[in-house]
């Protein structure tokens, strides 16, 4: 085996450092990061739903949900425009993007409820949220604006009617305060009043 000329072993040692500082590089580039795959704008209006949660909000009376869900798809990239009202957020994301199951609810969707429960307004809703993240049983964490403060709210569709599980965590946040006037039958929870939700495309 021929001995290395003179400054050759040097060389290969100087080859080697720099493929590594190559591979180190590129990696730091995004090798080793997953890439998003066809779930579209979802993750940015998760994100953007907890930067607009963050701002002070005015209470602007029932469609301040509205507002808050609208300014988060904005600041997603989505360029639309509405009255304002929980009822046109529900039009057009019901006639421009996709409704789905609430069982296949997924980050980044919207949630609608009807807290009226009003049989003679078929019409889906007066309340809205964005989807957060879905626990293996089911239940939906959701981020909303009610009377002026952001929350963190739960749903949950396969236990609509239930507030806590055995265990103790919150199943379905209340939508409605109760009151002495209400009728017998009246609903309070999420799940009970969870009417659609909308996948942004």
């Amino acid at each position: 085996m021929p001995l290395p000329l003179p400054g050759e072993r040097s060389f290969r040692w100087l080859e080697v450092l720099v493929a590594i500082a190559v591979v180190v590089g590129l990696c730091a580039l995004g090798c080793a990061a997953p890439r998003a795959t066809g779930r579209g704008k979802a993750p940015a209006l998760v994100e953007a739903a907890h930067r607009e949660a963050h701002h002070p909000m005015a209470r602007s009376g029932a469609d301040e949900s509205a507002a808050f869900v609208e300014r988060a798809l904005h600041d997603a990239g989505f360029r639309f425009g509405t009255d304002g009202s929980v009822r046109a957020l529900w039009g057009y994301l019901r006639t421009s993007h996709r409704l789905v199951r609430a069982a296949e609810a997924r980050p980044g969707d919207v949630l609608f409820f009807d807290t009226r429960g009003l049989a003679e307004v078929p019409e889906c809703a007066d309340q809205a949220g964005i989807v957060d993240g879905v626990a293996s049983d089911g239940r939906i964490t959701f981020v909303e604006v009610r009377d002026g403060r952001a929350r963190r709210s739960f749903v949950d569709p396969v236990r609509p009617s239930e507030r806590r599980s055995a265990g103790g965590e919150i199943l379905n946040s209340f939508l409605r305060p109760i009151r002495i006037d209400d009728p017998p039958g009246a609903r309070y929870f999420a799940g009970e009043m969870l009417c659609g939700v909308a996948r942004v495309l």
